[in-house]
């Protein structure tokens, strides 16, 4: 299988608005998603067999789809209901639920697609089985920068992800785990998460805009700065600036947030874990039990 393999994936999916086996999902060479990439899609962490923070998930979709002029079809509740039948249905104790939406499958391939009214949306779904990685978060990361050559809508969270494959692809080869993109001289995000700073006690992360992705997880964050009394605000850096900061934070659904000990080579400060990430650290972790009752 090319080196990667269907680990721990459940064998419920999603698929149409039904639970099915792999075996009973037939993808159309006419589907939006498989010839255009136009669909949308979701990761949510499962912790102790529940979603964690469904709601902030499902704010970004639904944000996307009205961006790109798309209609899900579905409600909220029913979103819910799907997340949640596919963790009853693979009786997840740890891990993630991947869900996305293409524009649909009907006709010929076409630029064009249907007005919204007439849209019918490929609904699809599976879950993945992953205990909760405590020390591979809690012992940090090295990372490389790469050139940002994403296109304009990087604030919807779309399936048009080569650039972010290219940049993983480019991190393995050198020997690191994460790949941090910059555009024109500015740290944007991590190839799959946010990218944090830490200068002087203050975390500092890009503005939210039509360049980065609406994190689900750095809003947590910044909830949690502000109930730990952090400084949290949002400019811009680069990498110079990221190179001497005090701290680099990384942090996305699954990561949760980890420590950047190393960027291109340079070592960041001491080179381990800094105060900042581990009150973070226990916070989350807080969150994550207030929320799911336990952190595994």
């Amino acid at each position: 299988m090319n080196g990667i393999e269907k680990k721990g994936i459940g064998e419920r999916y999603l698929w149409k608005g039904a639970m099915v086996k792999e075996q009973d999902i037939h993808i159309s060479l006419q589907d939006r998603g498989y010839v255009f990439g136009d669909g949308l899609y979701e990761v949510v962490r499962v912790y102790n067999g529940k979603l964690f923070g469904l709601k902030r998930h499902l704010d970004r979709l639904f944000q996307g789809a009205d961006v790109i002029d798309f209609n899900l079809q579905y409600t909220r509740e029913e979103f819910e209901g799907f997340f949640q039948q596919l963790v009853e249905e693979n009786d997840m104790h740890s891990g993630y639920v991947y869900m996305q939406l293409t524009r649909g499958d009907d006709g010929i391939r076409n630029h064009l697609y249907p007005g919204r009214e007439d849209q019918r949306p490929v609904l699809s779904g599976f879950a993945v089985h992953a205990p909760r990685n405590v020390k591979k978060i809690q012992a940090g990361t090295t990372a490389i920068s790469v050139e940002d050559i994403r296109w304009k809508y990087c604030h919807v969270k779309t399936l048009n992800l080569i650039p972010n494959c290219m940049a993983r692809s480019e991190a393995k080869r050198k020997g690191a785990g994460k790949a941090i993109l910059v555009k024109d001289g500015i740290v944007t995000e991590e190839k799959s998460g946010s990218i944090l700073i830490v200068q002087d006690g203050c975390i500092l992360t890009h503005v939210e805009n039509e360049d980065i992705l609406p994190s689900t997880t750095k809003k947590i964050l910044e909830a949690l700065c502000e109930q730990e009394q952090i400084p949290f605000r949002e400019g811009n850096f680069t990498l110079d600036e990221l190179y001497a900061a005090d701290e680099v934070i990384v942090a996305d659904t699954n990561t949760e947030c980890s420590a950047v000990l190393k960027v291109d080579g340079h070592t960041i400060r001491d080179g381990k874990p800094g105060p900042i990430l581990k009150q973070l650290q226990k916070a989350y972790e807080a969150a994550i039990i207030a929320e799911c009752g336990k952190a595994e």
